[in-house]
């Protein structure tokens, strides 16, 4: 989420064990504002990612209602997307989105590890059946970050904690 999320995810690492992986990047965190992006590293056949990544094209919808319409206590409103250059696939936050011509558009709100040419504030745009998550903040909880809950869950406890103490938002379980 925008400056919402960097280290505060550290210590998970799901490392690829296949040769076909992806990278997921978190967004910058206000609190620790020179902090690199936590990168998490996520085998592509990933059976928890990837019902992630479908959950959250699934509900779009409910994403772009609330975007355009947003209610007292929405804010941070994010999509994923997964930029591609060859085999490469990395997926990153943009913020500050809005909705236009059936797209979605907004800032890279991470620094490129893999794809060259990208940098994190360069404007984009992306299809809502191409996006990989979408997230907002709904009176502190989580609203969407289908990806974002599958990194939660691989936390341990004390991770966990962490992640309640820094984020501006509590994770609940989706329903």
């Amino acid at each position: 989420m925008k400056r919402l999320l960097t280290t505060i995810l550290a210590g998970v690492s799901l490392a690829a064990a296949a040769t076909a992986s992806a990278d997921h990047a978190i967004g910058r965190d206000d609190l620790q504002p020179a902090a690199e992006p936590q990168v998490f590293n996520v085998d592509q056949h990933n059976h928890a990612m990837k019902k992630a990544v479908r959950q959250a094209r699934r509900t779009v919808g409910a994403f772009i209602q609330a975007l355009q319409h947003p209610a007292a206590g929405q804010s941070d409103f994010e999509v994923k997307k997964p930029f591609r250059q060859g085999d490469v696939v990395e997926h990153m936050w943009l913020s500050d989105v809005w909705f236009s011509g059936n797209r979605f558009h907004g800032y890279v709100d991470n620094m490129p590890r893999k794809v060259k040419g990208l940098k994190m504030g360069d404007r984009v745009s992306v299809n809502p059946t191409e996006i990989s998550d979408w997230a907002f903040v709904q009176n502190g909880q989580l609203v969407g970050g289908y990806t974002i809950r599958v990194l939660y869950a691989e936390l341990s406890p004390e991770g966990r904690q962490q992640l309640e103490k820094e984020a501006r938002f509590h994770i609940a379980s989706q329903h």
